[in-house]
């Protein structure tokens, strides 16, 4: 066997190896999906039947508890759900080079030669960083783009790939992301605390023992546990979202000046829109495009650096297209 051969063979082998490596990834994720739904099914159902319908005695203290409960328990899982099934938008077709183009840029391995190529097919995409080329999607990478190795897919403004979600965190989704974790530490803080209540009435033996005083002590437990893991994220992610940077770009960075930070408050509207009536609703309302960004230095109000607001990914590009032509003419 020749040694040409033999290169192509590791090739291959190493490239069955990753995607057996991403295929266990994903099966993992899908198990802590569902396991973590089991979770919130268990505690919907020690809320709601041992807490409030067999021990809770007071009527108006079981409505006031139901009505507040399902109100962040609806909320919690409609923004983790369009997390978790909103698709990672990918780079739009201009960003994929000619096939010339990336024949030219494959069969060339001299980084001079080769970052000019890139530069000569970037010159139309208003690249304002380093032009970067993803040899697995064969795409140029737009301003924070990335590859994710789980998905497999260069992903727009991606923030990192979450295997409690069992998906990627990025421009489509990240405002979801962030009210779930918002309305989960709503959720635990407040289920926690009617659970601890509860659990010092059968302590106190203001409440007779009855079997319902294990399961709620659990939920405690449980509640309590996640809120203060999920309150820990929260605060982690919201200080990201107020300087305008993503987790992978916090943990590469090597720059002391974040070039896309607009202060405090243009940076929520870029995650969360210009409709305040939209922030703490799992609809889509995040600013921008998802390929091009405003910088620090820009003098233009975010809103025309941005496209347009309350649209999701796809008919956000089309009308960013339109109010360019129309600007244009």
């Amino acid at each position: 066997m020749s040694n040409e051969e033999k290169d192509t063979k590791i090739t291959i082998n190493e490239k069955e190896e990753e995607e057996y490596q991403r295929s266990c990834m994903r099966k993992i994720s899908r198990i802590v999906v569902l396991i973590l739904i089991g979770l919130l099914a268990t505690c919907y159902y020690i809320f709601v039947v041992e807490l409030c319908i067999f021990t809770v005695q007071l009527l108006e203290a079981k409505v006031t508890f139901l009505v507040i409960f399902h109100l962040l328990f609806l909320l919690c899982v409609w923004c983790y759900l369009r997390t978790v099934m909103m698709p990672p938008v990918v780079p739009p077709e201009k960003f994929r080079p000619s096939e010339s183009d990336k024949q030219l840029y494959l069969s060339d391995e001299r980084p001079q030669v080769l970052q000019e190529i890139l530069i000569r097919m970037a010159k139309d995409l208003h690249i304002k960083k380093a032009v970067r080329y993803c040899t697995t999607c064969h795409v140029i990478k737009p301003d924070r783009c990335h590859h994710c190795p789980v998905c497999n897919v260069c992903i727009l403004k991606l923030d990192h790939h979450c295997g409690f979600l069992n998906n990627c965190v990025g421009f489509s989704n990240y405002k979801f992301f962030l009210l779930a974790v918002m309305y989960g530490v709503l959720l635990c803080i407040f289920t926690s605390a009617v659970s601890l209540y509860c659990s010092i009435l059968f302590w106190t033996h203001q409440l007779p023992n009855s079997p319902s005083k294990v399961p709620i002590i659990v939920l405690f437990s449980l509640t309590t546990f996640f809120a203060i893991m999920l309150f820990r994220l929260f605060l982690d992610h919201f200080e990201l979202a107020l300087r305008n940077i993503t987790d992978r770009e916090d943990s590469d960075n090597t720059e002391e000046f974040n070039p896309y930070n607009l202060g405090f408050s243009k940076n929520l509207r870029e995650v969360f829109g210009n409709e305040k009536k939209y922030w703490f609703l799992p609809i889509f309302s995040s600013l921008g495009d998802g390929f091009s960004f405003p910088m620090g230095e820009a003098t233009m109000d975010i809103e025309k650096n941005a496209a347009i607001a309350a649209k999701p990914p796809s008919e956000s590009n089309s009308q960013l297209l339109e109010v360019k032509t129309t600007q244009k003419s």
